[in-house]
């Protein structure tokens, strides 16, 4: 666009340089108006008429073409006065598409960065279903493996109880008076001994119960190898020697 405008500047100036030169060499001939004619009187004899000067036919010319230069330099000046303001119009057109442009690339930017794209929703899909598979997977395989350990504890509940192993020492002495006890998880005799020999001082009986008198309150029993859920018989203090 500025050279648009530049063109026609530079077309004038070069035309006033030619008008220039052409008035220098060439000055126009003004045509002077003839006076009316009059009637020659005839001059005294003594005296005679004044000649008129003519005027110059060249300095008229060469200030008609002052004047026109003078009326296009103004003209020019007015041209390059409104080309400088149509410059910092374009300047300033320029800045705000700038200005423009700058914001628009931030907004594609920021719109990438805030939303995604299809692509983007289409492979997150894509690792959702292939998540979803391999959970249904597992799932299977863990329900697989809770009905092997079902099926285990199963055929443990329904096998049959360990009986304990035949008696081999001397009966047990008659007519004592004992408690009866069902070891649980994690009792050893000592410790029934313990809790037991505990109740009966509570209870008001003298003595204590030794791990001898148990054993011969239950003949075949031994005292490192107790079973869950296995039957003994705690005599009272003073019921067995």
């Amino acid at each position: 666009m500025r050279s648009m405008i530049a063109s026609p500047l530079v077309i004038a100036t070069f035309c006033l340089h030619l008008l220039d030169i052409k008035a220098q060499e060439n000055p126009p001939i003004l045509n002077t108006p003839k006076p009316a004619t009059i009637p020659p009187k005839k001059p005294a004899p003594e005296k005679e008429a004044p000649k008129t000067p003519t005027p110059s036919r060249t300095g008229a010319g060469n200030q008609y073409f002052i004047e026109k230069l003078q009326k296009l330099n103004g003209d020019m000046e007015q041209l390059m006065g409104a080309y400088n303001l149509q410059i910092r119009k374009m300047e300033a057109l320029e800045a705000q598409v700038k200005n423009l442009q700058t914001a628009n690339e931030n907004l594609k930017r920021e719109n990438a960065l805030r939303f995604a794209s299809n692509k983007d929703i289409e492979e997150l899909a894509s690792k959702l279903m292939k998540l979803d598979n391999n959970l249904r997977n597992d799932l299977k395989l863990t329900n697989q493996q809770i009905d092997e350990i079902l099926k285990t504890v199963q055929k443990i509940a329904n096998s049959p109880a360990p009986t304990p192993p035949p008696t081999r020492s001397n009966p047990a002495p008659a007519n004592f008076q004992a408690r009866e006890h069902v070891v649980q998880s994690g009792e050893f005799l000592s410790t029934i001994l313990s809790a037991y020999n505990t109740a009966f001082k509570e209870e008001g009986l003298k003595g204590r119960v030794s791990q001898s008198q148990v054993l011969k309150a239950n003949p075949g029993m031994k005292a490192d190898r107790l079973f869950v859920g296995q039957k003994l018989l705690i005599p009272l203090p003073g019921e067995i020697k």
